[in-house]
């Protein structure tokens, strides 16, 4: 029964986005504490150009199933992405080819700060009204 009331896309896709941003948090910290380290490449955290395909049904290639036990191509479900990392390898911005910009990764952590207090909010307001009907018990 609880899964029934959890289990929607809202509920899905907003705690994704907290393992999303938890894992972009641990990925600028770790630039930030590499920011003097030579030879070091920054790294990025992709997940959102991934999820917008599949909602766009932009997919490079579609398989036809014959069986059930055939792998499917193609039909990718939102659950099955996630966030993945990334070296930047192109952008090469001091002489000890250190390319972390401090100016940067302060910009993206404010703005992943504020995209987690977002989802966490959101969160704790689908909980408070699911806390609210059963605390009622269906009483006004």
């Amino acid at each position: 029964m609880f899964e029934r009331l959890t289990g929607t896309a809202t509920f899905n896709l907003l705690s994704k986005g907290l393992d999303v941003a938890s894992k972009r948090q641990a990925v600028i910290s770790n630039n930030i504490a590499n920011v003097n380290t030579p030879l070091f490449k920054r790294q990025i955290v992709t997940f959102e150009d991934e999820m917008a395909r599949v909602f766009d049904g932009k997919v490079d290639i579609i398989g036809r199933r014959e069986d059930d036990k055939h792998i499917p191509i193609g039909n990718t479900d939102y659950m099955q992405i996630g966030p993945t990392t990334h070296k930047d390898r192109i952008h090469i911005m001091r002489n000890d080819k250190n390319n972390v910009d401090i100016d940067v990764e302060m910009s993206d952590l404010a703005k992943n700060t504020m995209t987690y207090q977002i989802h966490a909010n959101r969160l704790a307001q689908m909980s408070a009204q699911l806390n609210d009907v059963i605390s009622r018990g269906g009483r006004a």
